[in-house]
């Protein structure tokens, strides 16, 4: 019986891609592999490069170095018209003159496959929920369904691969949220692998199977929307990707999988995961990550940091503490409980922990 091949599970490989423009380089020495099916996205500030690795992927730039294949071929140098992927721009790229039937049958007729077009069409249009509005002309539809008509566009084709630059930005948070969920079971149920580049963390977090963080040309880290969070493997990762904590502290006691951590700036010792995590080793300086809604708060005497409270602000289920410490400011995100007591009193003096379990060890 013969040995099973992982690189046959793979439709994209990006290898040692670097773009640069007047010698700046806006994509630095990227290496990514996506599996077949698979919903990744590319998530990072304006300007760290997510766009320009998308569009070297569909062909519109030339990688400087290095090399892009889709299935084991390597098409770094083919024209866009030449691979089988499929594109959604952020400013969509329909055609005005054309009704909505006409917009999604466009690449079947551009590629000359007229055979079994009008039920292909009505599939697309059935999928992304535009039965009956083949006739429209795409000024006469909302921007929700306008997202809908350039996705059934892009997919109609049956690409290997879907590309989708920001698709969503122009819409409003709750359209966003439900397009959001449409998407993925539109991934789901067709199969085809989707390359999504947002800056939005909480799109990207709900939406993915797999997040690369880019940041100045390069990735930081590559992993599932739970390790990406959970797990930062950078503080620019634990930054960009929702809000948290970062202390940092000098290894004091370092024994197996537990290790004591002493806090800059104060005497608390606490207990972080130690090992492998802890490389920096005993006398190390080192950085935690703790996400605020880890952060207990207590009686000035309850936990090991003592703090203080700078402002609050409610965001209906959750009250989020802004607070002073010796260790550095802190952010505690608690849940808000209806006839509770009122927010904590700024100024108020309180205690801050958190489970050892809670804590990410990212070396200095």
């Amino acid at each position: 019986m013969p040995s099973h091949n992982p690189s046959s599970d793979l439709i994209l490989q990006i290898e040692a891609v670097t773009k640069t423009f007047d010698a700046n380089p806006a994509v630095d020495c990227v290496d990514l592999d996506v599996r077949r099916g698979e919903f990744v996205t590319l998530l990072g500030p304006s300007g760290c490069g997510k766009s320009t690795l998308l569009r070297m992927i569909a062909g519109f730039e030339t990688p400087t170095s290095g090399r892009i294949k889709i299935s084991g071929r390597d098409i770094s140098r083919l024209a866009p018209y030449d691979r089988e992927i499929g594109m959604v721009f952020q400013n969509l790229a329909l055609f005005p003159h054309m009704n909505v039937y006409d917009n999604v049958a466009f690449g079947l007729r551009a590629r000359n496959r007229t055979k079994g077009m009008d039920g292909k069409v009505r599939e697309m249009l059935s999928l992304v929920g535009l039965e009956g509005f083949e006739e429209r002309r795409t000024g006469q539809i909302s921007g929700g369904q306008r997202q809908r008509v350039a996705l059934a566009r892009s997919l109609v084709t049956s690409p290997e691969l879907l590309l989708l630059d920001e698709p969503l930005s122009a819409l409003d948070l709750k359209l966003r949220r439900q397009l959001q969920v449409e998407l993925k079971r539109i991934q789901q149920e067709t199969g085809i692998t989707f390359i999504f580049v947002t800056h939005d963390q909480e799109e990207a977090l709900s939406m993915s199977d797999r997040i690369a963080v880019m940041n100045a040309g390069r990735v930081e880290q590559f992993g599932t929307s739970v390790e990406t969070y959970h797990h930062p493997r950078t503080e620019f990762v634990a930054r960009f990707v929702g809000e948290t904590n970062l202390l940092k502290g000098v290894i004091v006691e370092s024994e197996g999988a537990n290790a004591l951590l002493e806090l800059s700036g104060t005497g608390a010792r606490v207990p972080v995961p130690g090992g492998a995590q802890s490389v920096a080793g005993q006398g190390g300086q080192v950085t935690i990550s703790i996400r605020p809604e880890h952060v207990n708060l207590g009686a000035p005497d309850e936990h090991l940091v003592p703090a203080r409270v700078r402002s609050h602000s409610f965001s209906g289920a959750t009250i989020t503490y802004t607070l002073d410490s010796d260790a550095g400011p802190l952010l505690a995100q608690v849940a808000f409980k209806a006839g509770g007591a009122h927010p904590l009193a700024v100024g108020e003096a309180v205690s801050v922990g958190w489970p050892q379990t809670s804590v990410t060890t990212i070396p200095a």
